[in-house]
């Protein structure tokens, strides 16, 4: 559903364009649906047309799958340096 809200360039989070697969120029965020905890990013390629989808943002924190290893395997975690 779209937002009633309307579009401001200032209070809107910018995606960073990613490197295309394809080509190696940059793809840009064309599209962000909220899904969840997060949301799926379509990305487009200007020059080749190429485009793909990622979600962030309900993913687990590199600690959390960390710990949770740790956790299931019975290792002791490393004690900080």
């Amino acid at each position: 559903m779209a937002s009633k809200d309307p579009f401001i360039i200032a209070t809107s989070r910018s995606v960073a364009p990613i490197p295309c697969i394809k080509c190696g120029n940059n793809m840009h965020c064309i599209r962000r649906m909220p899904i969840g905890a997060g949301e799926r990013q379509t990305f487009m390629c200007a020059t080749c047309t190429h485009s793909i989808q990622r979600t962030v943002g309900s993913q687990a924190s590199d600690a959390a799958v960390q710990a949770e290893a740790e956790r299931r395997s019975g290792v002791s975690p490393r004690a900080p340096r």
